[in-house]
């Protein structure tokens, strides 16, 4: 920890000091100039990202620098010396060009290259190998992006895994994630919701195998175009793709005492059609212990001992067509579809001790979880010239969920105290209509408007079996069905004023919601349980504003500011109230009372690069009215019609919750070899609710480090720190995470063999906390045994051409994801 503290530390304080370095020697140098310019391809005026250019003298005709174009297909070379330059510019897929000779003096000192096209080549390559290596983390403006195939520590472990190492993103012992100390955010996958995140979070980024993923991009302040999403933003997991002219692939597998995933993908392309598969299976374990002490105010003492043991495999398919007749029209069809089947035993022992008694009771639980769905999506893009783009989307999510929790309670004298089975089937589904419409205009400006609407129906039927000694089994039902749908519309206009650049939106959306109980409840005056439907209805109507303005200057500083106002939906695992009983005396429901969160959030961000240093930093404020948390309390349920004391785990609108702070990320090459990138994020909570008042600093720091050695080795150490925290009713305690990965390139660069191992300094991850209310104090040890040792082999194939080609896709971020 205090090597994490002081490498963090000497990294930030070293980075001023190089920049303002190198600004003296530049100032002493000879006069300089600039250039800058834009790529686009000639048929559909969209800009070209990743072409290759370079800065050629025309007195030596040799290169003096060379870059790349970014997502919107611009370049700059500042420091340029006085002289005669051409600029020459290449991408896979299209023709090269060389601008003509251009001169940088006195009197024109800058020299702008806007409309640069490209002609799409019909030239195929036969074995192609493309070589480039992105920054471990790009700041693109509106996203922070952690480019996750760089990192070699990835390969063989779980998306869960590749969370913990992005900046402003904190993932506990148990996987539970939080951006910038919120657990209010939502997750897509390749911008879209999918069936794989429509129920606990936690355990979906367990399921989803980290070879997949290309990169994650973090938004904390999206503009009106975006759905009403979460309080603190938005996580987006891009999948790998291949855009390649000709058939080509890539298969891994990874083998480990805890986890093991086989991946593969093939992908063909020739002419107008394209065909992209890919299939993943994995299948890990896990064991942990949890120790728990409650004390209430009578000093009555509850201790429980348990011990875990989780089994969990399936798989991930997914097949994508693509029709592009001409450069104008594109079409695509994707479908995916996932199983998941999760088997959780545990052995409890319970103690409860008072004044007159020691009772002992042991309990045993098995948890049976089965879960599917679907993903249905398609496509259409048609560009009109000059640089107009309509855009059609649909989709359709389609989710299966099946959990049965069997507890079995006895004691050392009887055979039988009691048996309770909960038997839940919660399928949901997800339909959505999506049309945009985008105009650039010539001096730079973007307009964009576009309607949505989204039609959201979910089911939750329960039945819960009880078992006594000498009594006939009785039954209860917990019935819930519920509707959301969304109708938005937005309009965004981004223009250049001077040296500022503003992006203004704003946007419509109307929200109608209903809900239908089937609930068992007993009847005192009637001595009975009886059938009550009950249902409530509700619908509101939001205008969300969003403003942003930034200013780069000496092309190497960007300063931007932010506001943007949203809400935030619960999801259906916030909402069911099934009653998943992991013993007889913990437990969770969902809150099917849940109203949506309103935020302001307001950010000013920096960010800069010299030579081989980045720096990214923002400060930020969040004010949350209604929000939602996860809160503990005791409560009496009726099980068999007998009252019985749970401590019940659910979501609730607590109240206000202020959150400010700051994050700080970076990397830089000390030597071409050697690469470290540093994160620093933290936070000062404020949150009000239930007669409670809770204050807390928070943070996380993460330092990546990375050296390649001669043959083909790289090698790379990972090491995480997250600080106590707190939610309304609880402290969670410190914790830290270390990994090693060695990597050898094979079969000519296209194969790659890999070691690592996690949390090699300790066999467990001990993830605590500690639950505070007025009537008792609970200590909780969720040890974890995590050390795990893995070895991955991986394989890339084929003939590929270049096929630049763009495609929007839907975003549905407007609910707050799942998870405990």
């Amino acid at each position: 920890m205090r090597l994490l503290l002081l490498s963090l530390f000497l990294f930030f304080c070293a980075a001023p000091f190089t920049n303002h370095l190198q600004a003296q020697t530049t100032s002493a140098s000879a006069a300089v100039g600039k250039v800058t310019g834009q790529v686009v391809d000639s048929a559909s005026a969209k800009p070209v990202e990743f072409a290759t250019v370079s800065l050629v003298s025309v007195a030596t005709n040799t290169p003096v620098n060379g870059t790349i174009t970014d997502e919107n297909g611009k370049f700059s070379f500042t420091s340029v010396a006085y002289g005669s330059y051409r600029v020459s510019i290449s991408y896979l897929g299209f023709d090269a060009k060389t601008l003509p000779p251009f001169t940088i003096s006195t009197e024109k000192s800058t020299v702008e290259l806007d409309g640069i096209t490209l002609r799409a080549s019909a030239t195929k390559l036969q074995e192609v190998t493309v070589v480039g290596q992105k920054a471990l983390i790009e700041d693109k403006g509106d996203k922070l992006v952690y480019n996750a195939e760089q990192d070699i520590s990835n390969q063989g472990t779980t998306a869960s895994d590749v969370l913990r190492k992005v900046p402003s993103v904190t993932v506990d012992g148990e996987g539970n994630v939080q951006l910038r100390g919120s657990s209010n955010f939502r997750v897509l996958m390749d911008g879209k919701p999918s069936s794989i995140l429509a129920n606990n979070l936690a355990d979906a980024l367990k399921q989803i195998p980290s070879d997949i993923i290309k990169s994650i991009e973090v938004i904390t302040s999206p503009s009106a175009k975006y759905d009403a999403e979460g309080t603190a933003g938005i996580i987006n997991i891009i999948t790998k793709k291949n855009s390649m002219q000709g058939m080509n692939g890539r298969t891994s597998l990874s083998l480990g005492n805890r986890y093991r995933n086989l991946n593969a993908s093939l992908n063909m392309k020739k002419g107008k059609f394209g065909l992209s598969t890919s299939l993943s299976g994995y299948d890990n374990n896990n064991r942990r212990l949890v120790l728990a002490k409650r004390t209430d105010e009578s000093q009555n003492v509850l201790s429980q001992d348990s011990r875990h043991l989780s089994l969990n495999h399936g798989y991930y398919a997914k097949v994508e067509l693509t029709f592009d007749p001409d450069t104008l029209n594109a079409f695509n069809l994707g479908i995916s579809t996932r199983q998941n089947f999760f088997l959780g035993t545990g052995h409890q022992t319970t103690i409860n001790k008072n004044s007159q008694q020691l009772p002992l009771a042991y309990s045993d639980l098995e948890n049976d979880w089965n879960g599917s769905g679907y993903d249905v999506n398609f496509g259409y893009t048609r560009t009109f010239k000059p640089k107009q783009e309509l855009t059609f989307l649909a989709q359709l999510n389609h989710n299966e969920s099946d959990d049965v929790y069997d507890n079995l309670l006895f004691s050392p004298e009887t055979p039988l105290l009691q048996r309770q089975v909960n038997d839940n089937s919660a399928p949901s589904q997800e339909k959505t209509f999506q049309l945009d419409y985008t105009q650039t205009f010539k001096k730079g400006g973007k307009m964009e408007v576009g309607a949505k609407t989204i039609l959201r129906d979910a089911s939750s039927r329960t039945t819960y079996t009880y078992s006594f000694p000498a009594e006939a089994d009785s039954t209860a039902i917990n019935n819930f069905d519920y509707d959301q749908d969304v109708i938005a519309a937005y309009a965004t206009y981004a223009f250049q004023l001077k040296k500022y650049n503003f992006h203004l939106g704003t946007r419509y959306e109307h929200t109608a919601i209903k809900g239908v109980f089937h609930n068992s409840q007993w009847n005192d005056a009637a001595q009975e349980t009886q059938l009550v439907i009950s249902s409530f209805k509700d619908a509101y109507q939001n205008l969300i504003p969003s403003f942003s303005v930034s200013r780069t200057i000496d092309t190497i500083h960007t300063v931007k500011a932010s506001y943007t106002q949203r809400i935030q939906r619960p999801q259906i695992y916030s909402l069911n109230p099934f009653l998943q009983l992991e013993d007889f005396n913990m437990g969770y429901r969902g809150n099917p009372t849940l109203d949506a969160e309103l935020t302001h959030a307001y950010e000013i961000g920096y960010n800069t690069y010299f030579k081989t240093t980045s720096i990214n930093a923002s400060v930020f404020l969040r004010q949350t009215d209604n929000a939602i948390q996860q809160v503990v309390a005791p409560e009496k349920l009726v099980v068999n019609n007998q009252l019985q004391e749970v401590m019940l785990i659910t979501h609730d609108n607590i109240g206000k919750n202020r959150s400010y702070g700051f994050s700080l990320s970076g990397s830089t090459k000390p030597m071409p070899a050697f690469t470290i990138s540093p994160s620093i994020n933290m936070n000062f909570v404020s949150m009000e609710g239930f007669g409670q008042q809770v204050e807390a600093l928070q943070y996380n720091l993460n330092l990546s480090t990375s050296y390649e050695f001669d043959k083909g080795i790289t090698a790379q150490v990972y090491a995480g720190y997250n600080s106590k925290s707190r939610i309304l009713h609880a402290v969670i305690a410190e914790n830290y995470y270390t990994n090693f990965t060695v990597r050898k390139k094979v079969l000519k660069d296209k194969g790659s063999v890999s070691f690592g191992v996690s949390n090699p300094f300790n066999n467990t991850f001990n993830f605590r906390y500690t639950v505070h209310s007025p009537t008792y104090q609970q200590q909780v040890s969720n040890i974890n045994y995590n050390r795990a040792f893995r070895i991955g082999f991986d394989w890339n194939f084929g003939k590929m051409q270049s096929s630049q080609r763009q495609k929007k896709t839907i975003k549905n971020d407007d609910a707050l994801s799942g998870g405990k």
